[in-house]
């Protein structure tokens, strides 16, 4: 029901504290977390060979973890190395490891066929190593399917009704987006190799304190998304003196502008089981833009706009559960999503993993909910 061969956020290195046990379920599978006594991350399957156990009410001792139920034996490549009161023992005592690279201040876990684990195509998310951003980073479980999470961050179009009280629309008046290729209010996007981007402009912006600030007028705010498998959200929204965008043709800003203000934010959804995903955010705007206060500030409300998402999409999930057999109506904003559906469905495909996987009413590009709906082509 997920993709395997995918790297996916396991959770803040700050979660894994050495001589302690961390247990997750990722991608439906149950996993155990500890690291060795020189601080490298190991990962497990959470579930001792002999009666499947939890290795999670395990113990540590040194570098190995012994399963606390009948004392079996296992050092961190998973082989078992002790049975207590028996000196030979099956070789299917042993466990396959998982793959765990620390990078981007996440670990980030490989469940699928470990030869192809190349760490290469874990996502670009190095802005959370930057010193020079004052990071807030949190988390959120939904007790909903990790596809509508997906949905909800690749559909701009909601933000000025589900967050009018904390995000909000843009004033009356603003000028209209200036595009790179994409529709007015970030509708519409492009498929990239393994997600979907959106890229635009905001010319004359009076919206923005910084901008007055720093400019004494009005600037030109371009802004980044990229969203790509299994679901790692990349977001950059950057401030420049007016006429920038111009200058640019309304594309790319050169890196030797120094922008006004500039704001990072990554994000991750894991799923955990087929209802039930965790969702990890981050927001970095630079410290010569903002105060600590600035930031906090910054934060609650993010944090509040995080808040009214779940509440949203469990409601949603609890009516699609109600109701499975119904089919979604679609609108112009849901481009974006198909797109990046239809990239999760072609990794399935690639994988064996039925497409059906998504959601009742939610399918994936390709499928025959998806066909009936004119997907496809919106996603093409």
């Amino acid at each position: 029901m997920f993709l395997k061969n995918v790297w996916y956020v396991a959770g803040w290195l700050t979660e894994f504290e050495p001589g302690e046990l961390a247990a997750r379920t990722i991608a439906g599978e149950p996993v155990v977390f500890f690291r060795k006594q020189n601080g490298t991350l190991y990962a497990l399957p959470d579930r001792c060979p002999h009666r499947w156990a939890p290795l999670s009410k395990g113990r540590l001792e040194g570098d190995d973890l012994r399963c606390m139920y009948h004392g079996v034996k296992f050092d961190a490549d998973g082989n078992c190395v002790e049975v207590p009161a028996q000196e030979n023992f099956s070789p299917q005592l042993c466990l396959q490891p998982y793959p765990v690279v620390e990078r981007h201040q996440w670990a980030w876990l490989w469940l699928g066929d470990p030869a192809l684990a190349d760490a290469s195509m874990i996502p670009d998310c190095s802005y959370l190593d930057d010193p020079v951003r004052r990071f807030k980073t949190g988390q959120l479980d939904y007790e909903a399917h990790h596809a509508l999470i997906s949905d909800n961050l690749l559909d701009l179009s909601h933000v000025g009704f589900l967050h009018e009280k904390t995000l909000a629309a843009p004033p009356e008046g603003e000028p209209e987006d200036k595009k790179t290729g994409q529709s007015a209010g970030g509708s519409a996007g492009k498929r990239i190799e393994t997600g979907v981007r959106y890229e635009n402009w905001r010319v004359g912006d009076f919206g923005r304190a910084v901008i007055q600030a720093k400019s004494g007028g009005t600037g030109d705010v371009w802004s980044r998304l990229d969203y790509v498998v299994p679901g790692v959200f990349i977001s950059r929204v950057a401030t420049y003196p007016a006429g920038t965008a111009e200058a640019c043709d309304f594309g790319t800003p050169p890196t030797d502008v120094e922008p006004l203000s500039d704001n990072i934010s990554c994000q991750a959804v894991t799923p955990m089981t087929e209802r039930s995903t965790r969702y990890f955010f981050s927001s970095g705007p630079r410290k010569v833009d903002v105060t600590d206060e600035e930031a906090e500030g910054m934060w609650k409300v993010a944090s509040a706009a995080f808040d009214e998402d779940l509440d949203m999409i469990e409601a949603q999930q609890k009516i699609i559960d109600n109701h499975p057999a119904r089919r979604m109506a679609w609108i112009d904003a849901d481009r974006g999503p198909a797109m990046f559906r239809q990239v999760m469905a072609d990794l399935m495909r690639k994988e064996g993993t039925p497409v059906d996987a998504f959601p009742p009413g939610q399918k994936a590009a390709g499928s025959e909910t998806a066909d009936q709906h004119g997907m496809v082509e919106a996603a093409e």
